[in-house]
């Protein structure tokens, strides 16, 4: 089994996309039709699909937009900037305006108090808000909608990591969900590995990066079950 630590994750990303010139928004969709094929689309109809602006968030975006191309119930919630936004998130994000109406900024107590209420009406949350690039606790509005998940009790799916859990298992005395399924893109994070609970609802996804990208970085954390 194959261990990586966040910076040898980002090395392996960032080499794919740079160097080997994968376009970053083919592994954004290829992540988000990963999340897709676990979901039982059979019972799970209506989704609250949370996101930041980051990577995580353009994830998240690409699975809405897939979603509401099946004609799912998808209410879509954006905590941070647009305007720092990347690429990778705008073209998704613009793609899912024309899909839906229902695309809400989480900024206010208001905005806290309307995702608290409309939460309800959902079977299934879509976590995007943080991956393996977070290393610091989260908090302020970030960590009041990951305790507002956790409260809720509703089936949760992160996209890589739970949001606000360190990807090398060393800072995770914040806030963090504590999701009934995560799927991890391409490789298992460290963190996760170390953690019995969430190793045992982790899936691992391949996504695309290639072999070359990978075996220039994976000595550094390489792990036989």
């Amino acid at each position: 089994m194959l261990v990586v630590d966040r910076q040898t994750m980002q090395n392996i990303d960032s080499y794919a996309i740079n160097e080997i010139k994968i376009p970053s928004l083919c592994l954004v969709e290829r992540a988000a039709l990963s999340v897709m094929d676990n979901i039982n689309l059979d019972i799970r109809h209506t989704f609250a699909i949370i996101v930041s602006c980051g990577n995580n968030g353009a994830d998240g975006l690409a699975l809405a937009r897939n979603l509401l191309a099946l004609g799912k119930n998808c209410h879509i919630y954006i905590i941070g900037n647009k305007d720092k936004a990347s690429r990778d998130f705008i073209i998704n994000y613009n793609a899912c305006k024309n899909l839906t109406k229902e695309i809400y900024p989480i900024e206010t107590i208001e905005d806290m108090n309307f995702l608290r209420e409309n939460l309800d009406k959902v079977n299934t949350i879509i976590d995007g808000i943080f991956g393996t690039g977070l290393n610091r606790p989260v908090s302020g509005i970030y960590a009041n909608i990951i305790e507002l998940i956790n409260e809720k009790n509703i089936y949760t799916i992160s996209i890589d990591l739970p949001s606000g859990f360190d990807a090398n298992g060393e800072n995770n005395y914040g806030s963090y969900v504590d999701s009934d399924l995560i799927v991890c893109m391409q490789i298992l994070k460290k963190g996760l590995y170390e953690d019995n609970y969430f190793r045992d609802k982790t899936v691992v996804c391949d996504i695309g990066l290639p072999k070359i990208a990978i075996e220039k970085f994976i000595n550094i954390w390489k792990k036989q079950k």
